[in-house]
């Protein structure tokens, strides 16, 4: 994918309060939802309260109970295609559904006048020796143990973003779980659908502000096509 294509919303990040949410999951009952171009607004009840959230399009209905994964909190944002202000909403993945997600980040991606350019390849680090067989599952639930290890595992590749700052971004899946490599080769060939084996360097708790922030993030990705 094209870099003009890269940044969703970094110019609203310029212009509005925003929080960095901690990464968690919320489930609850969707009891309200409008679809808006490329994005679907949910509002969640659960045992504690209720709130709005946007995640890329899906089908969902009403009653549903569904688990959402924290990207970013937003406070006073506007959508300009609902006509409405949300004093706080959750920017989210849903959990075991596949999106139509046209961007490897999500949330962020859109073509805007004046880009910010995070230092996507500065204080990464890059492992070296033999690589740990994983699952993307297991790289979060144990994310301690393989930082800054060398890793490889097999998985569906739903997401490509080619010359990005230098780089390929492709988000790799398993089961319900996904997962983002990154590669040096800005000029990937690999394509949504194919089942790759990838090797690679975890790093974990990454920030490189604006937004852009990863618990887990697996880069000097190597691919090979199975």
């Amino acid at each position: 994918m094209a870099k003009k294509s890269f940044f969703i919303f970094l110019s609203l990040l310029l212009t509005i309060n925003l929080a960095y949410a901690k990464t968690k999951n919320h489930t609850g009952k969707i009891v309200d939802f409008k679809d808006a171009g490329s994005y679907t607004y949910i509002k969640i009840k659960n045992k504690n309260n209720s709130f709005w959230a946007a995640i890329m399009k899906v089908d969902v209905k009403k009653g549903e109970v569904i688990t959402l994964k924290e990207q970013v909190w937003m406070k006073n944002f506007k959508s300009k295609v609902l006509n409405k202000t949300f004093e706080k909403i959750l920017f989210a993945d849903i959990v075991g559904k596949d999106q139509n997600l046209k961007n490897v980040h999500g949330i962020h991606g859109q073509n805007v006048k004046n880009k910010p350019k995070p230092s996507f390849n500065k204080g990464l680090v890059v492992a070296k020796g033999q690589a740990i067989k994983v699952s993307i599952k297991d790289l979060y639930k144990n994310k301690q143990k393989y930082k800054n290890k060398k890793v490889q595992l097999t998985a569906e590749v739903i997401q490509v973003s080619n010359k990005v700052m230098g780089n390929t971004w492709v988000k790799l899946k398993d089961n319900n779980s996904s997962v983002i490599f990154r590669s040096y080769n800005e000029d990937e060939k690999i394509k949504i659908g194919e089942t790759v084996k990838v090797i690679g360097t975890i790093n974990t708790d990454i920030d490189f502000g604006y937004g852009y922030k990863y618990e887990v993030l697996g880069v000097n990705a190597i691919f090979t096509k199975l």
